[in-house]
This record gives C-alpha cells, structure tokens and sequence, in this order.
C-alpha cells in the first residue's frame, strides 16, 4: 500500500515538470509565439458622448458633446415646484445637502438633527432636480433630488434630499 502511494506522488510531481518542460520547449523553437506580457492598469479617462437635443426656436436639432467620467454626475435639470409632503419612514437612510450632489466640488452634509426630522414630518418642496450620470457599467441613469424646507417661510433654510426621504 505505502508503494502505491509513493508510485502515485512521483507521477504527480511529474505531470507538472513535464509541462514546464514541453512549455520550454515550445518557446525556445517558435520565436514568433508572445510570450506573456505584464498587465496593464486601466485608466478612466473623460468619456465623450453626444445627446440630441432639439432648438425650439429654429425647429431643428441640435447634437451637443457630453462629457463625462464613471460615476460622475454629467448633467443637472431643475425645475421649479412647489408642493407640501411629510418625511418618509425611512428618511435616516439618506442624507441633507447644501447642493445637489455632483453639483459641487465640496458639497456640506448637515445632520437630521438640524431639521428636527422624524418620520411625518411636514416639508415644503420648492425644486426638483434631475442628476444625469454614468455608473460603473457605463449605463446612464439619473436620480431626483427635492430642495426641502421645514418652515412655510421662503426665507428659511433649504436642503437638497433624495426622493427616496420624502413621500410623493
């Protein structure tokens, strides 16, 4: 039994050693055959693509660039609205903003605490915006943001939240 075992590991050891050596072998005679080649990082780099965009005012489109980089917000549209809702339950899961996020370099997070948040809590929208943006994939996708106030007053302070922490 011990000879079997010793007959098994020597053909083990072998079957590797003949690979280095047929391997070698095949390099040494073909010098056309590439050899391997170290990777290579990849780097993300600003992508370029285009949107169709029509001109309302001569009737004809309009192809613009669009520049962008993975997980970058490439473009922002607002829009003025204006509506009352409460927090969502699940509120704590997002967080306040000074700016639309990828709006600005160095955006400020406030904490809940600020505003007093619990779940129910009235809210007045006066904006809506819409970030464009490329995930990892390269797909497009977008998310909405709401400029919130806690006060009626138009002077009070305002944040930017995702949709995701207030009811619609």
């Amino acid at each position: 039994m011990t000879k079997s075992v010793f007959t098994d590991t020597a053909m083990l050891l072998l079957i590797p050693l003949t690979m280095v050596g047929i391997s070698a072998s095949i390099h040494t005679h073909n010098a056309d055959i590439s050899t391997t080649q170290s990777a290579q990082a990849n780097k993300i780099g600003k992508n370029i693509d285009i949107e169709y965009t029509a001109d309302s005012n001569a009737g004809k489109g309009a192809i613009r660039p669009l520049y962008f980089q993975a997980s970058k917000v490439f473009s922002i549209k607002y829009r003025t609205v204006n509506f009352k809702t409460v927090l969502d339950e699940d509120y704590r899961e997002e967080k306040l903003y000074r700016y639309v996020p990828g709006s600005k370099k160095k955006n400020r997070t406030y904490s809940w605490k600020k505003i007093k948040a619990q779940t129910g809590k009235r809210v007045y929208v006066d904006k809506k915006a819409k970030a464009y943006y490329r995930d990892d994939d390269g797909e497009r996708e977008s998310e909405d943001f709401y400029r919130i106030r806690v006060s009626a007053s138009h002077k009070a302070t305002k944040y930017w939240v995702n949709e995701d922490a207030i009811d619609d």
